[in-house]
């Protein structure tokens, strides 16, 4: 689960509010909002900055601190890390659009294993999926990546493992490795569903003709920028009616009576995160979607 981005105040039905209050109104219990103005139907919970509280310590990704974890702003956005509805998770090197731009990262065409950590290749996380797997690989555009990875049933993810089994189901390994770390909202191999509740997905690994990530909330209609993918539905984490989710700041008030400590619905061995009053995570783990995940070692 991951938090969301905000501002400042409380705004309900016609209320603004000063730094840090909080409250409910309209339909949603928000962590959005823009210095406490009013906006009908939405309720900011937070203070100046992000919708969560700002982290207090940097967060490793297998050893190794990037952008997301560096207890610094570094788009100049007022928005820290975990905070920044960029920043993706621990293995996430910038705060400026959805593609975490690792180094190294591109890896060879087609083959995809764990988005979401820092590895180029399956060895740590037994993920396996091939995008000449997806039947929208297709004339004329060749989405998600383009006609070197046309569509080709035949495919094997890796040796002796075929397509629709890929597709179906991944290894324990790698639904213990990797899940974890999958935000609401996405597979494994980063095709997420954007905007939440939408019902289309969009590869996050998209470069453009710089080599830089092309995929950002702000491009999601530009199928070039944010190209469709097909979700693997054998590692896929759906974006349910009560979570926050990639691109979803906002929990539907019917999920609030009765878990307001967590209304996300975390489950029992993690600390929920990403609303007002909600401590930022502990050392050692990572608010994702609304959840402190531990972080990759």
């Amino acid at each position: 689960m991951f938090g969301g981005s905000g501002g400042s105040g409380t705004s309900g039905s016609g209320t603004s509010g000063s730094a840090g209050s909080t409250g409910l109104g309209g339909d949603f219990f928000s962590t959005t909002g823009s210095g406490g103005s009013s906006a009908s139907g939405t309720t900011s919970t937070s203070a100046s900055g992000g919708g969560l509280a700002p982290p207090t310590t940097t967060a490793a990704c297998a050893g190794k601190i990037y952008t997301c974890g560096n207890l610094l702003d570094d788009d100049k956005d007022g928005l820290v890390d975990s905070q920044d509805p960029d920043c993706l998770g621990p293995c996430d090197d910038t705060e400026d659009g959805l593609n975490p731009e690792l180094p190294g990262a591109k890896g060879g065409e087609c083959k995809l294993d764990c988005f979401w950590d820092n590895g180029n290749g399956a060895g740590n996380d037994d993920c396996y999926w091939d995008h000449r797997c997806d039947k929208l690989e297709v004339p004329p555009n060749y989405p998600p990546e383009g006609p070197g990875c046309a569509y080709d049933p035949t495919t094997q993810p890796k040796p002796g493992l075929s397509c629709e089994a890929a597709f179906t189901a991944q290894s324990t390994t790698c639904l213990s490795f990797c899940k974890p770390l999958v935000p609401n909202g996405c597979d494994c191999f980063g095709c997420c569903e954007l905007p939440a509740g939408g019902g289309k997905f969009a590869w996050l690994g998209a470069f453009d003709s710089n080599g830089i990530g092309s995929c950002k909330l702000d491009t999601l209609g530009d199928p070039a920028k944010c190209p469709p993918c097909t979700p693997v539905q054998g590692c896929q984490n759906e974006c349910g009616h009560f979570e926050l989710c990639v691109g979803k700041t906002q929990l539907p008030l019917d999920c609030v009576p009765g878990e307001k400590n967590n209304p996300q619905g975390c489950s029992s061995d993690l600390q929920p995160c990403g609303l007002a009053n909600q401590s930022p995570c502990p050392n050692g783990s990572y608010c994702i979607t609304g959840c402190c995940v531990p972080v990759p070692q």
